[in-house]
């Protein structure tokens, strides 16, 4: 037996714990202002690493370069085939007019080492990790604190 948890924040272990039932699913997103033919990789796998803890991952961009679209879309289908995130397009006047351009693929479980390397680097996603520890542990949702 090898504990993987020792190492991990107190945060974390405690949402471990406590989401044995998988009572959420949880979503990430790395949102980009744009997105064109020489910035796709890059953008595409900073999602990958920020965003493959979860059980749904998604890039979120405002524009997608209209003289390359196709070229980037096609290159996005080809990453997306391979790592399992979704892309959305986003309207930034009208978040109703948004465009979900390619679906992310479910994952099974979170990938608690990750969350756990982000929780030490991210004050706010640790914040968010209590927050989802919270409602495994008491079924409540503080609608003030989500969606800031």
């Amino acid at each position: 037996m090898e504990p993987l948890d020792k190492e991990w924040d107190d945060v974390v272990q405690n949402c471990v714990r406590h989401s044995e039932g998988r009572l959420t699913r949880l979503w990430s997103f790395e949102v980009k202002k744009q997105l064109n033919r020489s910035n796709v990789r890059e953008c595409f796998f900073q999602a990958v690493s920020n965003s493959s803890w979860a059980h749904f991952g998604y890039l979120v961009a405002t524009e997608i370069n209209e003289d390359k679209q196709r070229s980037v879309e096609r290159e996005l289908q080809m990453l997306c085939a391979l790592h399992g995130i979704g892309v959305i397009l986003l309207d930034p006047h009208d978040f109703s007019n948004s465009q979900t351009l390619i679906p992310a693929r479910e994952r099974t479980s979170v990938d608690w080492q990750s969350v756990n390397r982000l929780v030490e680097e991210n004050r706010d996603f640790k914040d968010f990790i209590e927050l989802v520890g919270e409602y495994h542990q008491t079924g409540k949702i503080h609608k003030s604190l989500w969606n800031k």
